[in-house]
């Protein structure tokens, strides 16, 4: 092989790999759909009812994704689609275009997980209520409440309702999404802590399960509780002495009702609370 050509040939090896490095999410465009719903992805879409439609208003490219609220029989049926792929790297943030025509104060939310096994590392959210008639971009911070590095990302775009019952007509565009540059690994998990701290819930609203990740910074007796807005006791999540470091727990709500519930963490005299959303 020529010198010429050696180079040329190097040129296009690195160029295959810039491409699969920057190739995070599946089908961030939208550009490939099969059976009606984007490849890559799972959306809410069943028989007749298809919430989810491929559109040519797009951001860049030919395509873009829409979710729309659609009234069947006597049920309003909302827009919904997930993706799970892997990654190898802590992205530094989460990003997207879209456009959004609300009704009866529906929000759109999109939100991005990324997990190591089962384990919760980071996650970013993005919601609003506002209507947005031109491409606009959001961009989140990836919040990280462990030091490993993730194998596996979960991103999801859907609705919430205002109220008890989502309102038909309700619309979104999503287009162009992508994480934000890597960021460097910050050491092992297994170091300890330098602070006791609870972090928000993710997703946050969810339905029906949501991820709480916290940390103690020496080993303790730890409790991990969920009350009501009335203070009632509903969840016991830990109640045992733990090692220092980042611990995961899941609250899987399936049998509670819609509201705002409260997760407290105890340890010693130290206590830290948020606040959950429940939407059902």
């Amino acid at each position: 092989m020529k010198n010429g050509e050696r180079i040329l040939y190097m040129i296009s090896i690195l160029l295959m790999a810039m491409a699969v490095a920057q190739a995070q999410i599946p089908n961030a465009g939208f550009e490939t759909w099969s059976g009606g719903v984007p490849t890559g992805w799972i959306t809410t879409n069943a028989g007749p009812i298809a919430p989810i439609t491929q559109t040519s208003d797009a951001h860049s490219g030919s395509y873009a994704l829409q979710g729309t609220t659609l009234a069947y029989l006597t049920i309003n049926y909302p827009a919904e689609a997930y993706a799970n792929f892997s990654v190898n790297a802590r992205y530094g943030s989460f990003k997207g275009w879209y456009k959004y025509s609300p009704v009866g104060g529906d929000s759109l939310y999109i939100h991005a997980i990324f997990f190591k096994g089962t384990t919760g590392v980071a996650f970013a959210q993005f919601t609003t209520a506002a209507s947005v008639t031109s491409y606009t971009q959001f961009s989140v911070p990836m919040t990280y409440v462990s030091s490993l590095v993730p194998d596996t990302a979960y991103v999801e775009i859907l609705q919430i309702p205002y109220g008890s019952s989502y309102h038909a007509g309700t619309t979104f565009k999503i287009d162009d999404l992508s994480f934000g540059a890597a960021t460097g690994v910050e050491g092992s998990s297994s170091s300890a802590p330098r602070e006791f701290a609870l972090s928000q819930n993710y997703p946050n609203p969810f339905n029906p399960a949501t991820t709480i990740s916290f940390t103690v910074p020496m080993q303790s007796q730890v409790s991990l509780k969920v009350y009501d807005c009335l203070g009632k006791e509903v969840g016991t999540l830990v109640s045992e002495e733990l090692s220092a470091g980042t611990h995961t727990r899941v609250w899987n709500a399936s049998h509670m009702p819609s509201g705002v519930y409260y997760c407290r963490l105890q340890s010693g005299v130290q206590t830290e609370t948020k606040k959950l959303i429940l939407v059902k």
